[in-house]
């Protein structure tokens, strides 16, 4: 693990969950493989795949959009919105990869002159580029869903782990950012789905 490495990964992990800065929130880091980590923020609507290569920090929010089985209307559609986004969008470019041709956004920092405050502009700019694509490509349902399922996983994990509900709470105010009623609205909604099974 080289200097740049070890940085990026403490500026993921150090923080607190009242931040001002995305880079500054405490991020749950996996390492995936050598040099390659998953990186995830309760209140930050992506996942981040951060990638090291011999010159570059690369950061990658993969997403489910698959255009492998599209029609090629569909793909033309969707290929040439990610084109327009690309010359909207300044620092993250929007891509396709993978086995599916999966939608993904981007951004290749170089090692050499990388500091914080940039590696922050780059979280933003994902998060932008993420919120942009998807009121672009109009799936803005889809989108919360997701988003929401996903808290809701995070909170089925805590509750199976014994988390408290004044834990929890904590968590979806503190760490999430909801307000104290909608909080209190998807906890219980949340026990009494589980109370239900």
């Amino acid at each position: 693990m080289d200097k740049v490495e070890a940085n990026v990964l403490q500026w993921l992990t150090a923080g607190s969950d009242d931040a001002v800065d995305i880079v500054d929130l405490p991020w749950k880091v996996e390492e995936l493989d050598r040099g390659v980590y998953y990186a995830e923020h309760p209140s930050v609507p992506m996942h981040l795949m951060v990638a090291f290569s011999d010159n570059f920090v690369h950061l990658i929010v993969p997403t489910t959009i698959e255009t492998a089985e599209m029609s090629n209307e569909e793909k033309l559609r969707i290929y040439e919105t990610l084109m327009w986004l690309n010359d909207k969008v300044h620092m993250m470019k929007y891509s396709i990869g993978g086995e599916n041709k999966n939608i993904r956004l981007r951004v290749d920092l170089d090692k050499s002159t990388l500091g914080k405050e940039e590696f922050n502009n780059a979280l933003v700019a994902l998060v932008i580029g993420v919120l942009v694509g998807v009121k672009a490509l109009g799936i803005e349902m889809e989108f919360m869903q997701k988003v929401l399922q996903r808290l809701i996983d995070m909170l089925v994990y805590r509750i199976e782990n014994g988390a408290t509900e004044e834990e929890l709470m904590n968590f979806l105010t503190n760490t999430v950012g909801m307000d104290v009623r909608d909080a209190k609205d998807l906890l219980d909604a949340v026990m009494q789905a589980i109370e239900q099974e």
